[in-house]
């Protein structure tokens, strides 16, 4: 990536060292900004979901999670990424190990919620926007899907 490192992306088991690290980010990342903590529901939906972190030095960098909705469809969500290795790519690389992860797993579709102002990054990786915005979190969302190969 940048400064000659390498960063590499790693399943992160619930409640593992990694997890932990991923929970930390999301909470500073996508919900202290907001006034928010992350909730109990969020905490009990990540028990169904597969988690991965983006690793660089031995610190999480980045974080993402995804959680089967049924045997060919995939959640992707708690996309997180410091903000500091933002302009690195990370976030496109988490990307590109989850959507090779799942469909290695047989899954044909990737549905991602993200806040609106990260709509062109999602787009610019393939994914197509469905229908408008929602609120989650407080704040303005949009569906995206991706067919995976």
């Amino acid at each position: 990536m940048d400064r000659g490192t390498t960063v590499l992306v790693f399943e992160a088991p619930l409640g593992s060292y990694l997890y932990r690290n991923a929970l930390q980010l999301r909470e500073r990342i996508l919900r202290e900004p907001l006034g928010l903590n992350v909730s109990a529901e969020e905490l009990a939906d990540d028990t169904m979901r597969q988690h991965f972190c983006a690793v660089d030095c031995g610190s999480v960098v980045g974080t993402v999670s995804l959680r089967p909705l049924d045997e060919t469809t995939l959640h992707l969500k708690q996309m997180a990424v410091t903000a500091q290795r933002r302009a690195t790519r990370i976030g496109s690389h988490l990307v590109a190990h989850v959507e090779h992860w799942g469909a290695s797993a047989g899954f044909r579709l990737m549905i991602a919620s993200a806040r609106v102002e990260a709509e062109g990054f999602y787009i610019k990786h393939g994914y197509v926007r469905e229908g408008g915005t929602f609120t989650e979190q407080t704040i303005p969302h949009v569906r995206l899907t991706k067919r995976l190969a």
